[in-house]
């Protein structure tokens, strides 16, 4: 009898693995926009924000969203920008840049010496380790400092991690029927941003860059319709070699997440 019951059973298993009842993995792709876009540049290769003195720079893509920014000092100045001062925004909760943190790097090193001496008439060699250890601390600093007409990249966060289910979306897309949805600056799930404050010089009046985007679309996307093969260009624009795997929805005012169903 029992082995009646689990005939059923692992013909029901082997047929679900000849039919692809396994786990396939899917993307969530993310369309962003600035919530003022007038005030904004927007590319394949970045978002760009510009003022007198500076210009900030975006590029959310990559898995999870990219939310750092890159700070283009436009001046004949040294600009400092104050880490404690400056937050990234997620649905209107402010995390600090500054959090006063450290790092230990540990370095190690065995030194290693042979004696000798003579018992009875015998040399007897004896073999000594020594191992020493040395620590370097660092502390994360409060301000970034950014020399004329040059830039530094500022990372911390990351945008969203998690997939959003809305009503509607279905969550396995067939291949090449994307699933998605729209928004408005008002409804969207996802409103992030960064708010800078900098000054120009040591002793200058402090200046504030408060950029704010929102996510205006969400599509769930088949793993074989996120790619795409196109051959490689040189430098003057001949197509040259094989196609290369590239992702389709691979430009700056986009990110994703990858999940499994």
């Amino acid at each position: 009898m029992k082995k009646f019951i689990a005939f059923p059973i692992l013909l029901s298993l082997a047929f679900c693995l000849l039919t692809g009842c396994s786990y396939k993995t899917y993307y969530q792709v993310y369309q962003t926009h600035p919530v003022e876009e007038g005030q904004y540049s927007v590319s394949n290769n970045a978002i760009a924000f510009e003022n007198d003195g500076c210009t900030v720079l975006y590029n959310f893509f990559g898995k999870g969203g990219d939310g750092s920014f890159t700070f283009v000092n436009n001046t004949d100045s040294i600009v400092y920008i104050s880490l404690s001062e400056s937050f990234f925004i997620l649905n209107n909760v402010a995390k600090d840049y500054y959090q006063s943190r450290e790092w230990t790097n540990s370095k190690s090193q065995t030194n290693n010496s042979v004696s000798e001496k003579v018992k009875n008439g015998k040399s007897m060699a004896k073999s000594t380790s020594i191992t020493s250890q040395e620590s370097t601390t660092f502390h994360e600093r409060g301000v970034v400092i950014v020399p004329p007409r040059s830039l530094k990249n500022v990372p911390e966060y990351t945008i969203n991690n998690e997939r959003i289910d809305l009503c509607g979306l279905k969550v396995k897309p067939m291949r090449g029927k994307p699933s998605g949805t729209s928004f408005t600056a008002a409804d969207s799930p996802i409103k992030f941003g960064n708010y800078v404050t900098y000054r120009v010089g040591m002793n200058g009046k402090a200046q504030h860059v408060d950029n704010r985007f929102y996510v205006s679309e969400i599509i769930n996307v088949h793993r074989k319709s996120m790619f795409d093969k196109v051959r490689a260009k040189d430098a003057c624009g001949k197509v040259k070699g094989d196609k290369i795997k590239v992702i389709k929805y691979s430009t700056a005012d986009r990110f994703y997440i990858t999940y499994s169903k």
